[in-house]
């Protein structure tokens, strides 16, 4: 027991075989990070650019790439145990790591956690005001429910999955519920709708992944607590593609029907307000307190606190998100957050061909690098502003891996060893 709280405090502490949980649990927490009102808006944005047979299938690609490279990171974070800041400590060195990657999630992260509670906060105090008379300041809903959401993170894995192992199967019901009534009240001839095409297949696949772009780069933060890679497929699988499919195919439904592309409004809108008010606080909860989490692990790792003080760090950015989601601060920056993307992407690709490639996907050939590892720094930063200039943050994932195989062969990544060998070579 005194090992499962020391691996709940710590935030860069390999996690120990013993230690990890079934990939089912985690399925179940994979699965609440899909279930949110961006998922849904994605569907819309999809819907109102194309017809609907071509905004489900591009948005299904999209969700078809996450998955991939999700479990070949996933597989990363298994294999060794460790969160995705730490696992840069190879591919970019301990300070690239520190001081340009976990300081990259950590804004991302800590910006959408406090977006998204706002979006909470807004419905809780319009809910009271209309439904109960009772009038809730916006701030102090901002923060009630961001404090709420910040314990569940404060608390680790195992809270995460009892909160998805309830709130999971209810918001599954609540959507096929909403979906009937919409049906029901609405009709269907709202779907022979003509849309003038304003956006391309390939760029409703990019649109699809761009939504999911931070969570899939950090995937290791969920799977390091995964037995196997089989185990991590499986979780990522079965945890990310039906959620994520079945809330883009309602988005772009919902769009059609009832214009309106908000599970929760819907349900509002059709006499069932008290349905539609919680499916949108446990969407909510169950994606922002896996960003709170995530962004508790980075926060250590960039500040240098020492790592058995992860849940003081996670309260602390929590806090700082739901102050600045209330004071209408992120609202500003929200385009900013977007671009951070571009950055976050190759992050991927890097550590990718740094794993599997150079490293040849085995745990014994990983280790930390002291200082900047130039290689995978460099070959970062031009996979990412080759994807900025194409516009498609997915790119930036291929980009980043090719070029590190590339500048890899002429300046060979400290990666390998001092002396440019992998360790598992030196040992023979």
């Amino acid at each position: 027991m005194e090992k499962k709280n020391n691996a709940e405090a710590n935030a860069l502490t390999p996690i120990g075989k013993n230690e990890r949980k079934s990939w089912i649990s985690m399925a179940f927490v994979q699965a609440g990070i899909c279930v949110c009102v961006p998922s849904f808006l994605e569907g819309a944005l999809l819907a109102e650019a194309m017809p609907v047979w071509p905004a489900i299938i591009s948005g299904t690609l999209g969700y078809v790439i996450v998955v991939v490279v999700m479990s070949i990171l996933g597989m990363m974070g298994c294999d060794l145990g460790m969160a995705s800041c730490t696992l840069t400590k190879s591919t970019f060195g301990d300070k690239g790591g520190r001081y340009i990657v976990s300081l990259i999630f950590a804004i991302n992260l800590i910006g959408w956690f406090g977006i998204q509670n706002g979006v909470c906060g807004e419905a809780f105090t319009n809910f009271m005001s209309e439904y109960a008379g009772i009038e809730v300041p916006l701030v102090v809903s901002n923060i009630l429910w961001g404090i709420i959401m910040l314990l569940t993170a404060v608390f680790g894995m195992s809270a995460l999955e009892k909160l998805d192992y309830v709130s999971i199967p209810f918001l599954i019901v609540v959507m096929a519920l909403g979906t009937y009534l919409a049906i029901k009240e609405y009709g269907m001839s709202g779907m022979g709708k003509e849309v003038t095409q304003t956006m391309s297949f390939l760029g409703g696949v990019g649109l699809s992944f761009n939504f999911y772009a931070v969570g899939t780069i950090t995937a290791a933060d969920i799977t390091r607590f995964q037995k196997s890679r089989k185990d991590t497929i499986k979780s990522v699988v079965w945890g990310v593609f039906p959620m994520g499919v079945i809330t883009l195919v309602l988005g772009v439904l919902l769009t059609k029907i009832a214009d309106n592309y908000d599970i929760s409004m819907v349900l509002i809108a059709v006499g069932i307000p008290v349905f539609g008010v919680l499916a949108l606080i446990l969407s909510t909860w169950t994606t922002n307190s896996t960003n709170a989490y995530s962004a508790g692990l980075d926060i250590v790792m960039a500040l240098g606190v020492p790592d058995h003080r992860r849940r003081e760090v996670t309260i602390i950015a929590g806090l700082v998100g739901t102050v600045l989601g209330a004071v209408g601060i992120l609202n500003h920056i929200e385009g900013f957050l977007s671009f951070l993307s571009f950055l976050v992407c190759p992050v991927g690709g890097v550590m990718m061909a740094d794993y599997w490639i150079v490293g040849k996907g085995k745990a014994e050939n990983w280790h930390p690098v002291k200082g900047f590892n130039w290689t995978g720094v460099a070959s970062w930063a031009l996979g990412a502003i080759i994807a900025y200039l194409f516009k498609i943050e997915y790119l930036g994932i291929l980009a980043g891996f090719i070029i590190y195989l590339i500048v890899e062969k002429f300046v060979p990544s400290q990666s390998r060893g001092a002396d440019g060998r992998l360790k598992e070579e030196k040992a023979s």
